[in-house]
This record gives C-alpha cells, structure tokens and sequence, in this order.
C-alpha cells in the first residue's frame, strides 16, 4: 500500500464498483480496513440502491462507517458546494468527502474532475476508481491483467465514464499516467 492515511468515499466511487460487483476492491485496499463514508454520500448511495439493488448498504458492511460532518467541515463543505455550482443538491457527496478529508487528515476517493480540482485546491489527497484497479492489480490480483481488465470491463458495463474504453486498455493508461512503472 502506498500510504497509510484513512480513506473517504464519494458515492461514484462506492456505487460503481458496487454495480460492477467489485466492492471487494474498495474493502480490500482500504487503510486499516475501513473507509468513511459522509452522511451525504450515504444518502446519494441510498438513492442509488432503489434504482440498482445490487448496491451494498454502507449499513450492512463491517468494512465502511457512516460520519456525521463537523460544523468547521460543513462549511467547507458549502464553499467547496458554491464552488463547483450545480443545482441545490448536487455535489454536496462530493464537497462532504473534500471536507471531511480536509479536517480528519483522509485521502478522499473521487471520480469527478471538478471535483478532484477543488481537492488539489485545498491540499486534499485523493484517488479515482482506476488508480484502485490499478492498485488491486499490483497489490491483490498479483499482477493478472485478464483479471484487471475484467474489473474495467465490468465498471464500463455500468455506463461509468472512463478515460478509456475497455480493459485492455487499462494497461497504457496507468503507464501513460504514472501509476505503474515502464517496464
């Protein structure tokens, strides 16, 4: 594992691998085997089980643990909201897990660009759902590109946007991205 800090998922992240039935990347990556996950997220989460019910409920896992924000993370939350727009309720999953990582010193797990912007703003660390198959691949899979590329695969079947368009291609995306080494 890379580091040792704490992890905090936004709903992308969570629901995708979910529907994909990957849930064991996230439980099996996570640091101390437990990632965050903000009440608003939990809410997005839930929306999401009505309509796919395949999602596991943060509630019945052992692996993942429901926060409440603090009043100083609530207002980032809000300038962090207002910064990326959008209608009243969207973002907030993803301004909570900026927050929430910000003040509890966490890696935040994020797929939306703009969203990953406002992280690097503010100092947060954070990774995408590749950088997780990616590390599964060279830390759990031992290195199985058929199983990698499966997982991708699977994420694409769930009309997830990727910066690539099969499995296969995960491969020189994480090198042309620096998250494995040339070989």
């Amino acid at each position: 594992m890379s580091e040792a800090r704490a992890w905090v998922t936004d709903t992308s992240v969570y629901t995708h691998l979910g529907r994909a039935g990957h849930t064991d990347i996230l439980r099996d990556l996570a640091p101390g085997g437990v990632i965050l996950v903000p009440d608003d997220v939990d809410r997005e989460i839930q929306r999401g089980q009505m309509r796919y019910p395949g999602i596991v409920s943060v509630a019945d896992t052992s692996w993942t643990h429901l926060i409440v924000l603090t009043e100083d993370e609530v207002g980032t939350q809000l300038l962090v909201k207002a910064a990326m727009g959008g209608g009243p309720d969207e973002h907030l999953g993803e301004a909570a897990v900026i927050a929430c990582a910000r003040y509890r010193d966490l890696t935040a797990l994020l797929d939306d660009r703009h969203a990953i912007a406002q992280a690097d703003l503010r100092g947060v660390p954070s990774h995408d759902t590749l950088w997780l198959v990616v590390e599964a691949y060279a830390t759990r899979f031992g290195y199985d590109r058929d199983r990698a590329a499966r997982v991708v695969d699977d994420l694409l079947a769930t009309d997830m946007y990727l910066p690539i368009d099969s499995g296969q291609s995960l491969f020189a995306w994480a090198y042309e991205a620096g998250l494995l080494p040339k070989e």
